[in-house]
């Protein structure tokens, strides 16, 4: 979905800076709406129907105790061919064994959107699907000869909890309102896709754009907030914040090969 081309270059001629630095947990201690629960997960386009940037991204439901309405949100990027945070919109309806809805929303201005289902996991407090996109495979083209393209369908996971796939991609936090986040390298054609959100927006109106505080791109196994997030927004002093790491290897297809989440609290 993303324009990662670009990226596939920047790794060729600088993956030979990447590093390692210590890692660290995170905690559970999550807030949460005055009704229902926030699960954070991730998204990602299928490698099949578009080998060219199968991207993965974040995902963040507000989903009822049981059967009920429910609503949420999917970035796409601030790296696209326009700046600027474009957010999906997600509604639907949960039952006690999954869950069925839509999508919408604007990628690049090329409006996209689709159908969501999916199945519950009880044991585990997980779920996991599918989407498409009803306008299937779109190309999109922007300035300066950027371009990418918008799967028709992908697959879909959130979680209860913050997790850690593998057990070992574990993100630290140096702390504070300007922290230096860091995790394990999990490869020499790896690069990450870090996102930022505010827990309180999300648990006051969960569909919200001002809840993404930013996004950041590094090949590095560390990203510092707010410098290397452009147009990011300041993190506060008593707040608490979603931090979400997508880890996706170049040279396996465009594939997520690791996805872990923590909450900070400066």
């Amino acid at each position: 979905m993303f324009n990662l081309r670009r990226a596939a270059a920047a790794i060729a001629v600088a993956i030979t800076a990447a590093s390692l630095a210590g890692c660290g947990g995170g905690s559970d201690d999550e807030v949460e709406p005055e009704q229902g629960k926030l699960y954070y997960g991730y998204y990602q386009e299928d490698p099949l129907n578009n080998p060219e940037d199968p991207t993965p991204g974040t995902l963040v439901l507000n989903l009822p105790s049981g059967p009920g309405s429910f609503s949420g949100q999917m970035p796409f990027s601030y790296v696209g061919c326009i700046g600027g945070a474009d957010i999906g919109t997600v509604t639907g309806q949960r039952t006690d064994t999954g869950m069925t809805g839509q999508w919408t929303g604007v990628v690049d201005n090329a409006p996209v959107g689709g159908a969501y289902v999916g199945s519950y996991d009880s044991a585990k407090d997980q779920f996991s699907g599918t989407y498409t996109n009803a306008g299937g495979k779109v190309h999109v083209s922007g300035p300066n000869d950027c371009s990418h393209d918008i799967a028709a369908n992908g697959t879909w996971k959130l979680y209860g909890e913050t997790v850690t796939t593998p057990s070992n991609f574990v993100v630290s936090s140096t702390g504070g309102v300007t922290p230096t986040w860091s995790w394990p390298n999990l490869g020499n054609t790896v690069y990450y896709l870090v996102r930022v959100f505010d827990q309180k927006c999300l648990a006051a109106s969960v569909t919200s754009a001002d809840c993404m505080m930013g996004e950041g791109q590094t090949l590095l196994n560390r990203i510092a907030y707010p410098a290397e997030f452009p147009s990011a927004k300041p993190l506060k002093d008593g707040g608490s914040y979603l931090v979400a790491v997508h880890a996706v290897d170049v040279a396996d297809g465009w594939k997520q090969i690791g996805f872990t989440t923590r909450i900070d609290k400066p």
